[in-house]
């Protein structure tokens, strides 16, 4: 595949949990700054990429399509210093496509979004690579050996969301990039939707509840428990909800997923999201007071960033699960104080242009 004699080639390794790593992918090809190939298993790719992002098709010259790497039953072995190194030939195939597809692309760069396992096979391979980091509990070997041997580090949100003692030590060869403001939001203030009463907190709020694709979904009862504690608000689920045999709160109704997320959340007075990247960059976008809902995920990532934006910016949190969660607390909380939300929109967006600067900023490091 040629590159532009002006752009980078890139070849972008997306994993295939939920699609928010897809949406990444589709942002980074977007800015326009590279020649940019989407390497995945992710079986919505096909869907997500080319209408967001222009990506060239057929799907072999602008996304390559991997076999799975699931390998029933694996269990990482005791006292392993990686996270997921089943043998067999489902591996052997999935490594041997990767490796295909690198030397079809001959990128200049390869960004890993994430897997430990794939930046170092490619780092050994002779690809210099950029990793992206991520919230949670990372202290793991497999993580610092990650974090060591990557030529440079991306993340998705700015500096002030990082926690201080990682900043420390991997800050130097980390780009915050943030997400790009595509609407204005940066040049707006959050507030209930057009038309509500100023006194929304006292008459009945509409609340958009958005739950997450990389986790199956929220579960009825958690949802049921948020909506029995603040009884005067409407609450509109949008997203995957498990259990939804139960019984439905007389305040609460369920759509089902929408293509229309942004819309959603616009048309309400406060958003209720998960504490994932992509959902915090929508919520954010949409200028209405914010809670985050942390769901489960693995290193504790949406929590520890739940927590991070709660002492960067003021945002309440509430756990999914958490049968003490304060929810009418929180949701009194964002209603009083909307600029949380405004804060936690300056630690998260950038401004269009300067989101494509740091990225050409990111991948100028490592080709010096």
């Amino acid at each position: 595949m040629s590159a532009s004699p002006s752009r980078p080639r890139v070849l972008y390794y997306a994993h295939d949990h939920g699609i928010g790593h897809l949406h990444h992918a589709a942002r980074a090809a977007r800015t326009g700054a590279f020649d940019l190939t989407v390497a995945t298993s992710a079986a919505r790719a096909a869907e997500v990429l080319p209408p967001a992002t222009g990506l060239r098709v057929p799907p072999a010259t602008g996304l390559r399509v991997l076999p799975s790497d699931v390998v029933p039953g694996h269990r990482q072995p005791s006292g392993s210093r990686l996270h997921y190194t089943p043998t067999g030939p489902v591996i052997r195939d999935r490594f041997a496509a990767l490796l295909e597809a690198a030397r079809t692309v001959q990128p200049d760069v390869v960004v890993v979004d994430v897997s430990v396992e794939t930046a170092l096979f490619l780092r050994l391979a002779g690809y210099p690579v950029i990793h992206r980091r991520m919230h949670g509990d990372r202290t793991d070997p497999a993580h610092e050996l990650v974090y060591a041997e990557s030529d440079h580090l991306i993340a998705h949100y700015g500096a002030g969301l990082e926690e201080p003692g990682w900043c420390e030590r991997f800050g130097a060869k980390t780009t915050f990039l943030g997400a790009p403001d595509t609407s204005g939001r940066l040049g707006r203030r959050a507030g209930p939707r057009a038309g509500s009463s100023s006194a929304v907190r006292t008459t009945t709020p509409e609340i958009a509840v958005v739950t997450g694709t990389g986790g199956g979904g929220v579960r009825l009862a958690d949802l049921a428990r948020a909506a029995g504690q603040v009884p005067g608000a409407r609450w509109h689920v949008y997203g995957s909800v498990r259990g939804g045999d139960g019984a439905v709160p007389p305040n609460m109704v369920l759509h089902g997923w929408t293509d229309d997320v942004a819309g959603r959340m616009r048309a309400a007075d406060l958003a209720v999201v998960s504490a994932g990247y992509s959902a915090v960059a929508d919520a954010t976008g949409s200028a209405r007071p914010l809670v985050l809902a942390p769901e489960e995920r693995p290193f504790d990532e949406q929590d520890h960033f739940a927590a991070a934006a709660r002492a960067a910016a003021g945002v309440p949190w509430c756990r999914w699960g958490d049968e003490s969660a304060d929810w009418a607390g929180a949701v009194e909380a964002a209603l009083g104080d909307p600029a949380s939300a405004d804060r936690l929109a300056a630690e998260v967006l950038t401004e269009p242009g300067e989101y494509r600067r740091r990225w050409e900023a990111a991948v100028a490091q490592v080709l010096g």
